[in-house]
């Protein structure tokens, strides 16, 4: 009797985390990628796309009739902070209304759905954080995450929510991220002005796609919070990446966050404590050094691939 591949559904499939998961999952389950608009150029073999807006509860709730995956990876979000203050409604739909319809449709056809969060559902005045720590988000953009978090408890379906941070990383025809926009404006020799003020861990793309796939095989639930071990400032994880990339740090100043005027409020001192999550599921999450030395070597394989 032939042994058919286990489904999963990833959202979000062409972005920096989604890319991330697909290019681990490939080759171990039927995976099948949801995005917004498909890009041949961000695709993997190995896994099928199809296109489709989460937003709209028809479209996702007959995807899982017709496809059946076992589990649901959500990697979508509507994430440009500023933003969100503007385009609400669109905000409330891709992160808080959509995710309901993920978590309806889960419950639907008995499936389990991980769906990622981030630091933005706390104030900043008391990181690091811990799971049970309560939230209480400043800007639109915590609120909707916050209510997304809501629709998957109150769903009825087996769920897990991860929560992260500052995340970075590579994949194919990503948009820049903090450290590969602050390596490019430095390679230009340009200027730039990073906060001191706002701290947190930062996370690596890819240890945080292999935590997901640790937390979605899991049987445990609930919150956890997952991303780097390390808390600091942005301005010194940007002196790290000058470091480490062999850049020239004094093209780095230091500014406060309140001289940028920045639509949205910003949680300044976040972090999080990810004893749960290490204890839980196993997993080894890095420290931004040895976080930015395996980015370097993702890279340089990217690079490889690409000539």
């Amino acid at each position: 009797m032939q042994i058919l591949p286990t489904k999963i559904l990833v959202t979000g499939a062409q972005g920096l985390l989604g890319s991330n998961l697909c290019a681990r999952l490939r080759g171990h389950y039927e995976t099948l990628g949801l995005v917004r608009s498909f890009r041949p150029e961000a695709a993997y073999e190995g896994i099928d796309y199809v296109e489709g807006d989460i937003a709209d509860r028809n479209t996702v709730i007959s995807l899982l009739k017709k496809f059946h995956p076992k589990y649901i990876i959500n990697a979508a979000a509507y994430t440009h902070v500023d933003a969100c203050e503007h385009e609400r409604e669109q905000c409330w739909k891709v992160n808080a209304e959509a995710v309901g319809h993920l978590a309806a449709g889960a419950r639907m056809i008995d499936a389990r759905i991980v769906t990622v969060s981030t630091d933005y559902v706390f104030d900043g005045k008391a990181g690091p954080y811990r799971e049970s720590d309560k939230p209480n988000p400043l800007g639109y953009y915590g609120k909707s995450k916050l209510a997304s978090e809501n629709e998957v408890r109150l769903s009825g379906a087996d769920y897990a929510i991860a929560r992260t941070m500052v995340l970075y990383g590579t994949a194919p025809a990503a948009r820049p991220n903090f450290v590969t926009w602050l390596i490019d404006m430095l390679q230009q020799g340009r200027e730039v002005r990073i906060v001191d003020d706002q701290y947190g861990n930062p996370t690596l793309a890819s240890e945080l796609a292999e935590a997901l796939i640790a937390l979605m095989r899991s049987t445990h639930s609930g919150v956890y919070h997952i991303s780097g071990s390390e808390m600091l400032s942005r301005y010194d994880f940007a002196c790290q990446i000058a470091e480490v990339f062999g850049l020239d740090a004094g093209l780095i100043s230091r500014i406060k966050t309140s001289e940028l005027g920045q639509a949205a409020p910003r949680p300044l001192r976040s972090g999080f404590i990810i004893e749960k999550a290490v204890q839980d599921l196993g997993i080894t999450m890095s420290g931004s050094r040895e976080g930015l030395l395996k980015f370097q070597q993702e890279m340089e394989l990217q690079q490889h691939r690409l000539v």
